[in-house]
């Protein structure tokens, strides 16, 4: 099943954080606004904005909260300080709520007990409502291992798709996201990566080129020119169709805090 996705709030409204009363001539009108958090989890600085950067710029202007965490600051393919820069840059123009950067060797990722307490510590932090991480799929095996990290993390958590970028291998899409108003956006998101520019898959038309086929495959109407796919990890709907999310208790995960202060936070 395949599905496609306008707005959030056709899928997603699945907390109400506002409620206002608009009072009229004639009657009264209640107006529900429902805020999701989304958290994504990448490997290195510019995999998120490749993978899910247009949707991100949507879901800030809808009023959503939206939270980023990077496991490593990319020092296999430059400078550590100048890439966790060019990240901080590109929360900024999405408007992330958190940036979160922590200090994993880059290149040197595997699923150990640590990474997932890591991730599973920033998920608690965030309290995600939809969490998007990397593929299963991934040529990288730093991306596989957070993928597989994050399904373990995230085990009460509700609702994980992944996302692929312009490399990614074998990725089986069924959730499709209209980017069409802000590829050009994404575009310019993808060049506060400066340090990056000589890798092709980072060109203009690499991210065009995924986002026009992936918009073709989607089979929807001529209007939707670009997409953003996703592949299904785990989804939950309640009895109205919306997106579901089972509160739980946070347990203090004390392997994770002895570590905190390697860990760069903005807000």
């Amino acid at each position: 099943m395949n599905l496609s996705i306008n707005s959030f709030n056709v899928w997603y409204l699945v907390r109400e954080k506002t409620y206002r009363r608009i009072l009229d001539d004639d009657y009264i009108k209640y107006r529900y606004l429902f805020v999701m958090n989304i958290l994504a989890i990448g490997a290195h600085p510019d995999d998120i904005e490749l993978g899910c950067g247009g949707l991100l710029i949507k879901a800030v202007r809808q009023g959503h909260d939206v939270f980023m965490y990077t496991l490593t600051r990319g020092g296999a393919s430059g400078d550590p300080t100048q890439r966790s820069d060019e990240l901080k840059r590109s929360a900024h123009f999405i408007g992330a709520k958190h940036l979160w950067i922590d200090n994993f060797e880059d290149s040197k990722l595997s699923v150990t007990t640590d990474l997932i307490n890591h991730i599973e510590y920033f998920i608690n932090k965030a309290s995600p409502d939809l969490i998007l991480t990397h593929s299963h799929g991934d040529i990288h095996h730093d991306h596989r291992a957070i993928a597989s990290a994050t399904v373990e993390a995230a085990r009460f958590n509700s609702n994980i798709l992944s996302y692929e970028i312009p490399l990614t291998r074998n990725f089986d899409p069924k959730i499709f996201y209209d980017i069409s108003d802000v590829v050009y956006e994404k575009v310019e998101l993808i060049e506060i990566f400066w340090s990056q520019q000589s890798k092709l898959y980072l060109k203009a038309n690499a991210i065009k080129g995924l986002a026009e086929y992936r918009a073709l495959q989607s089979r929807l109407n001529t209007g939707v020119k670009y997409v953003e796919a996703f592949e299904v990890l785990k989804m939950c709907f309640d009895k109205d169709f919306k997106l579901l999310t089972i509160p739980y208790e946070k347990i203090k995960n004390l392997n994770v805090e002895t570590n905190l202060n390697e860990i760069l936070e903005f807000v």
